[in-house]
């Protein structure tokens, strides 16, 4: 079970970050999600980071977790 912080700071997540979170949880590279939404790959790390600030984790492997929680 996520703990509740982390729960809870998922609101604090953007429209788009919460968008590049969900391709992260899916397994799709940095380079794809750029594709996938027009921007690009330094865009999306950029977005990483702020997710995992956000969220206080500190790896991928945390926001599938998250995801598959929720």
């Amino acid at each position: 079970m996520q703990a509740p912080d982390t729960l809870n700071n998922m609101n604090k997540l953007s429209p788009r970050e919460k968008e590049v979170a969900l391709y992260i949880a899916k397994g799709i590279s940095t380079n794809d999600i750029a594709k996938k939404l027009g921007i690009k790959s330094n865009t999306v790390s950029t977005f990483r980071k702020k997710i995992f600030v956000k969220l206080s984790i500190n790896s991928n492997v945390e926001i599938f977790k998250l995801f598959l929680n929720n």
